[in-house]
């Protein structure tokens, strides 16, 4: 009977072990995910940021373009 209850206890200290060990994890988890989701708004933030670059840079050889033009007629 003694082994028997050595035993549960053990077992029990071990169940509580694991316990906080998931909990810590869930948190860390959460942080991760959060990082992630932060990473993925950035990342869609500079892609935009690109685009509008582009587009910009396109309007102004476009610009440059037709001055040129201009400037050759004269």
């Amino acid at each position: 009977m003694n082994n028997l209850e050595a035993y549960f206890s053990e077992i029990e200290k071990r169940v509580q072990a694991l316990v906080a060990e998931n909990k810590g994890l869930k948190a860390r988890l959460n942080e991760l995910e959060k990082e992630l989701a932060q990473a993925k708004r950035e990342t869609l933030e500079l892609e935009h940021f690109q685009g509008e670059k582009l587009h910009i840079r396109e309007k102004i050889e476009r610009v440059l373009q037709q001055l040129e033009a201009i400037g050759i007629k004269k």
